[in-house]
């Protein structure tokens, strides 16, 4: 929605993988999107099942499911149609684009790297003229948040993650948004209570998706809040001003052992751009703007309770 609301983004397609849920309920959330905000964008179906599940023929299961309430939308009860809906698989309509833009689409991942795995075997030298891939996941110096050493997103698929940085680190700007960056900003209630009051029916919903993933937190972690860190990622590509710290680091994704899914820096690793801080005040600012882009003297009076 974030990417919806910037109008400097000329978004060329969705692509809908497994992940924190099965392909049908995320392939019906972002139907859901387009209806809400009357877009005309492309939607397309990537891979059900992480890459070894695949090679199985089975389907993901649910993961997360309480965190993002059953629908992964707060039960939104959003309605949906299918005229979105393109019948090409996600990785031949990204390598589609590619062939037709070559070294000028920034992909931006929000969530596991199934469906780039996916078109990088399936014809490697197109994937090497993407602009740049940005990839919200990974851990470089806090623990992981599904093991000690993982993060979720390149947990879920460590093969295919370390397929994408293997193949694409010498010839792509692979920039990875850990959740060394993201964990720290924490997005009060006042803020999506703000957005409710003022938002009129987008703030509403945003609000709605948000209740479930604030509960979720505080059972948690004691956490009064909500860290949203696709939204982050996707804020940090529409401005990155709100980055206040970042490493070229090389690194290797293992798919095996008690470090599977890790981002391990190593020195024969790959090259990527590790984007470890950000700017809370500005994202929080961006966030308002973006989905309020009527309210700015309301946002002026009421930021500083935020």
């Amino acid at each position: 929605m974030n990417a919806l609301a910037y109008e400097n983004f000329d978004i060329l397609g969705i692509m809908c993988v497994s992940g924190n849920k099965s392909l049908p309920i995320v392939s019906a959330n972002a139907l859901r999107i387009m209806d809400f905000e009357k877009r005309d964008i492309p939607v397309t179906k990537g891979a059900k099942a992480s890459l070894k599940r695949l090679q199985a023929n089975e389907e993901q299961e649910n993961i997360s499911a309480e965190c993002h309430g059953s629908d992964g939308m707060g039960e939104s009860g959003l309605p949906y149609s299918d005229r979105c809906l393109v019948d090409t698989p996600a990785w031949k309509f990204m390598l589609e684009k590619i062939k037709e833009y070559p070294n000028e689409i920034e992909l931006v991942c929000l969530g596991p790297l199934t469906n780039i795995a996916l078109a990088v075997l399936e014809d490697n030298e197109t994937m090497k003229n993407l602009k740049s891939i940005t990839i919200m996941g990974g851990s470089f110096y806090l623990p992981g948040n599904i093991t000690p050493y993982a993060e979720y997103n390149i947990w879920f698929d460590a093969e295919a993650a370390n397929l994408v940085i293997d193949r694409l680190g010498d010839y792509t700007d692979i920039r990875i948004v850990g959740i060394d960056a993201t964990v720290p900003i924490v997005l009060k209630h006042g803020l999506l209570d703000f957005l409710s009051y003022e938002g009129g029916e987008r703030g509403l919903l945003l609000e709605r998706i948000a209740r479930p993933y604030i509960h979720h937190y505080y059972n948690l972690n004691n956490v009064i809040g909500v860290i949203i860190h696709d939204m982050y990622c996707m804020l940090s590509i529409i401005d990155p001003s709100i980055i206040t710290k970042q490493e070229q680091l090389t690194v290797e994704i293992p798919n095996h052992g008690e470090y599977r899914g890790a981002t391990k820096v190593c020195k024969d690793g790959k090259p990527i751009t590790a984007i470890l801080g950000f700017d809370e005040a500005k994202i929080k600012r961006l966030f308002l703007d973006l989905m309020m882009p009527d309210k700015k003297e309301l946002i002026d009076k009421y930021f500083s309770q935020l």
